[in-house]
């Protein structure tokens, strides 16, 4: 019989359970709006807090008499098992969903993922009769590894690596993956799941879990405290720590500005009102998301004016990334169907980073920008001042 270690497996058990109530609480108190990302983080939450308080129950019933102790041994372990997977599942979905936001593909996973938790189930199933496949609790009510223990394992590890591709694959897609660390928490699961693995008897597992859960949270509130929540931007504060930190950088000696005004804005908000208003901003942040890579910082700086940062001075990236931009708006115009049509002044710059210095940097983008500007309204024939169209005069 291996030796198991109670006080151990309680410190450690309630230590992550603690855990893990008070990252329920604190995102009880921070999130405002659930999103589909937070409604599977939660129940991966949940399901790893049952998790928790079964394994603990599986120890302390290890060896004890009784039919009802057997019953619960079975249903426990049988939890255990569904539960280290099914967080697996629901981790490839998250990582997909934080990735592409798109519920159309979280529904086009569903099936393959599940299929293997459902394989797996019905083991399980077939172990409450006595065949042994997965786990068996002998008479004296013991827990016993079946022949095929390690199918759990195999399964949960493949997910594992599903979500890595897709990490893989985003980046390679230009997707803009940043504050989520997907290596970190897979690490922390597999270190512990391979440790209490082939040590029975010493629980470290769940604990991993998590940690690993609230190492996720710790950096999605990092990410949401520089994301503009109208256009998914970052916002000014990570632009001026952008600035700070790419000053001087010997990795990037030249990056280039771009920053974008829209033309008329105010008229938007005028004659459609705030909520469309809103609406255009986070067109423009979705458009510009469309077509900057991993290479390229784009944030909200103040009210309708966007900066893009590309950390590699590359002047003929910048030209085409423009042109890019600009493609993309008219093609919204051609199609969207919105009351509004969309007009960016947009100016730019090649800087030096040893000579960066954030006044001077905006100062020369900013020119550049308001001469856009300035052709904007002298061909369309409208008042900056007044914003009004000069051949739009009521009477």
């Amino acid at each position: 019989m291996n030796m198991i270690n109670m006080q151990e497996i309680l410190i450690i058990n309630i230590a992550g359970i603690m855990i893990l109530v008070i990252s329920l609480l604190s995102r009880i108190t921070v999130d405002k709006k659930k999103h589909l990302n937070d409604h599977l983080f939660n129940i991966m939450i949940g399901i790893t807090l049952g998790a928790l308080i079964s394994e603990t129950l599986t120890f302390v019933l290890d060896g004890k008499p009784g039919a009802i102790v057997h019953g619960l041994q079975y249903l426990l372990n049988a939890y255990l098992f569904l539960a280290s997977c099914g967080v697996g599942t629901l981790w490839v979905l998250y990582v997909d969903y934080r990735i592409y936001h798109s519920r159309k593909r979280i529904y086009k996973w569903l099936i393959p993922v599940i299929i293997p938790l459902v394989v797996l189930a019905l083991l399980i199933l077939c172990d409450l009769f006595g065949s042994g496949f997965i786990f068996s609790i002998t008479e004296q009510n013991v827990y016993l590894r079946g022949k095929l223990a390690m199918l759990p394992y195999v399964i949960l590890f493949s997910e594992y690596f599903i979500s890595i591709i897709l990490a893989f694959i985003a980046s390679k897609q230009n997707n803009h993956v940043r504050f989520f660390p997907i290596l970190s928490f897979i690490l922390f699961c597999v270190v512990g799941t391979i440790v209490q693995g082939f040590n029975y008897g010493l629980s470290v597992g769940w604990f991993c879990v998590s940690l690993a859960f609230l190492l996720v949270q710790v950096q999605q509130n990092n990410y949401d405290a520089f994301i503009d929540d109208l256009s998914g931007l970052y916002n000014r504060k990570y632009y001026n720590y952008t600035i700070r930190k790419l000053s001087g950088s010997k990795q990037h000696p030249t990056i280039f500005g771009i920053m974008m005004d829209v033309n008329d804005f105010k008229g938007i908000n005028d004659q459609f009102g705030h909520t469309t208003g809103d609406d255009a901003i986070k067109t423009i942040g979705m458009l510009i998301l469309e077509v900057t890579t991993n290479r390229d910082l784009a944030f909200r700086y103040a009210g309708d004016e966007f900066i893009i940062i590309g950390t590699f001075g590359d002047e003929r990236y910048m030209e085409q990334l423009i042109h890019d931009l600009t493609r993309k708006v008219d093609e919204f115009n051609a199609v969207s169907g919105k009351p509004y049509k969309l007009s960016l002044a947009i100016g730019s710059t090649l800087y030096q980073t040893a000579d960066l210095d954030s006044d001077s940097f905006l100062r020369q983008i900013d020119i550049k920008m308001y001469e856009s500007k300035n052709r904007y309204y002298s061909q369309s024939g409208t008042d900056r001042r007044q914003r009004k169209k000069v051949n739009n005069v009521k009477t």
